[in-house]
């Protein structure tokens, strides 16, 4: 996963906002627990609200308490803690097998002093990946094709739609896994769809100036054209239609628990990452390399 589904913090309010990071928490605790300390590295944003949406499609409430953060034992912070660990537990296996995955497209798609560091940590990561294909080979299955799969459309050049349909599908069919019957199957295979789509599609959106500069794949290169402001407005118009879809979808579950939250990201969260990582930070870097070149001048 990528860490770009997340709250618009300024919108939330503080109670949400601490439940929500009391949920991270739990995430990260149970990914120790159950993969050990070197598994907390693969801790996202993304993983967190899937843990919270299967919490809140099953109506599995969590207790909050103050524990000490294993990464930093002088800071105490909020903790979710359920009396069933399931939604943690899933969660926790699509973090470590996601993570270990994204660590080969890392070793196949970027410079030799990446993919040394990518091959390293696979390493280490191996034996926390086997154990969670293990419990969940499903998850395993689902997300080894899909790499196979997208490997083959980035070698073909492939365009947008069939470039994000490998990661489409894969995140239709774990979300499908929460479903309680057939007709909320039917609505979070298609929630997931467009989820898993704009994240691959947003990603590609956030890489594309250096993947340009760099000469490597992006499913936006040849639509976007070399202007990088109208390619950003080109991008943020394609993200814009898959969101109209998310939250279609979204509109149609039956959210009780952390509903405000999961409101939140959905409705404000995802376009706030859009306007941040295709707007805000880029004209941030442009400004910084004109303060650098003013100064080398001076």
């Amino acid at each position: 996963m990528f860490g770009y589904i997340r709250p618009y913090k300024d919108e939330l309010k503080m109670k949400d906002h601490e439940i929500y990071k009391s949920v991270y928490c739990g995430l990260c605790r149970h990914l120790g627990k159950d993969y050990g300390l070197l598994a907390r590295m693969t801790l996202s944003y993304d993983c967190t609200v899937l843990a919270m949406l299967a919490m809140s499609l099953k109506n599995d409430g969590c207790t909050v308490s103050g524990k000490r953060c294993c990464c930093n034992p002088l800071k105490k912070c909020l903790m979710c803690e359920t009396d069933n660990e399931g939604s943690f537990e899933f969660a926790g296996a699509i973090s470590v097998i996601m993570a270990y995955y994204k660590l080969t497209d890392t070793m196949l798609d970027s410079g030799i002093f990446k993919r040394c560091a990518a091959a390293v940590l696979q390493l280490l990561l191996r034996r926390n990946y086997r154990r969670a294909a293990g419990k969940y080979p499903e998850i395993d299955s689902l997300t080894s094709e899909m790499m196979q799969k997208q490997i083959k459309l980035e070698k073909e050049d492939s365009n947008t739609d069939r470039s994000a349909e490998p990661s489409a599908a894969v995140i239709s069919e774990l979300c499908k896994m929460l479903a309680k019957n057939e007709s909320e199957r039917l609505v979070l295979g298609e929630f997931g769809y467009y989820v898993g789509r704009w994240i691959y599609l947003m990603d590609a959106a956030d890489d594309l100036e250096d993947d340009i500069k760099h000469g490597r794949f992006n499913p936006y290169k040849k639509a976007a054209g070399d202007n990088m402001s109208e390619a950003a407005e080109y991008c943020n118009s394609s993200l814009n239609m898959t969101v109209a879809r998310i939250i279609q979808a979204y509109d149609l579950l039956d959210i009780g628990l952390y509903r405000d939250i999961l409101d939140n990201i959905v409705y404000q969260g995802l376009a706030y990452q859009q306007k941040f990582c295709l707007f805000d930070k880029r004209q941030k870097n442009i400004k910084n390399r004109i303060i650098r070149l003013e100064n080398n001048q001076e």
